[in-house]
C-alpha cells in the first residue's frame, strides 16, 4: 500500500501524465474515429483488425513474460501477464466469430502487420535506450504504463464507434483492465522512487510519433 501523501502525488503525476496524452493526441483522434467507423462498418476489414488488436495483445503478454522473471515475479505482474494473455484470446476469439473461420498472425488475417510489429519493436528499443542503467522492472512498468495510455484511448475510442454501429461486442471489461493497468503501473513506479514526469512526458511524444506511422498504414492498408 501507498501512504497517503504519496498516493496523492502518484495520482497528480498520473493524471497530468494522461491529460497530456490526450491533449497531443488531440490532432489524431479524428482520423482515428474515421478509420475505425470504416473498418467496423466494413464485414472483411472488423475481424481482421481484431486480429490485429490480439497479436499486439500477446505481443505484450510476451514482453512481460520474456522480461519478467526468476525469483522476485510479483502476484501483480503475474496478474498483469494473465489479463492480457486473456486480452489477446478475447480479441482472436471475437475476430474468428465474426470471420466465421480460423485467423492467423499472418499478412492475410492483419491489417498493416508490419508496422503493428514495428510499433512495438520500436518503442521498446526507444525505452531501454533512454532506460539504460535503470532496473529491469522500472524499463517494464515505464513500457507498460506508456503502451496503456495508447490502449485505454484506442479502445474508448473503438467502443464509442462500435456503439455508434450498434454493434453487441462489449469492451467494459477490458477498458477496466486496461485502465487499472495503466493505474497499477504509476503506483508501482512511484512506490520505488522512479516515476518521473520529465521521462514520461519523453516517452509519450515517442510513441505519439509511433503511433501516428501505424495510422498512415493502417490508412494504407484498406484503401
Amino acid at each position: 500500500m501507498l501512504d497517503a501523501p504519496r498516493a496523492k502525488l502518484e495520482q497528480s503525476g498520473l493524471e497530468l501524465a494522461q491529460s497530456g496524452f490526450e491533449a497531443l493526441n488531440a490532432d489524431l483522434t479524428p482520423t482515428t474515429r474515421t478509420l475505425l467507423n470504416r473498418i467496423v462498418g466494413d464485414a472483411a476489414l472488423h475481424p481482421k483488425m481484431m486480429n490485429t488488436l490480439s497479436m499486439l495483445e500477446h505481443m505484450g503478454s510476451h514482453k512481460i513474460m520474456a522480461t519478467q522473471h526468476g525469483a522476485n515475479v510479483d502476484q501483480a505482474t503475474l496478474r498483469h501477464v494473465a489479463e492480457e494473455c486473456h486480452h489477446a484470446f478475447f480479441m482472436k476469439r471475437q475476430a474468428e466469430k465474426a470471420a466465421d473461420r480460423p485467423l492467423e498472425y499472418d499478412a492475410a488475417d492483419l491489417l498493416a502487420p508490419v508496422a503493428a510489429r514495428m510499433y512495438f519493436q520500436r518503442l521498446e528499443a526507444s525505452m531501454v535506450d533512454k532506460l539504460e542503467g535503470r532496473n529491469r522492472v522500472a524499463t517494464y512498468l515505464y513500457m507498460s504504463m506508456i503502451v496503456e495510455f495508447r490502449a485505454v484511448w484506442f479502445y474508448g475510442l473503438y467502443a464509442e464507434t462500435l456503439q455508434r454501429h450498434a454493434h453487441p461486442l462489449s469492451l467494459k471489461r477490458l477498458l477496466g483492465e486496461e485502465q487499472n493497468h495503466l493505474t497499477e503501473m504509476a503506483e508501482r513506479l512511484t512506490h520505488a522512487g522512479e516515476f518521473s514526469s520529465t521521462l514520461v512526458d519523453d516517452f509519450v511524444a515517442t510513441e505519439h510519433q509511433l503511433y501516428r506511422r501505424f495510422l498512415v498504414a493502417l490508412q494504407q492498408s484498406i484503401n
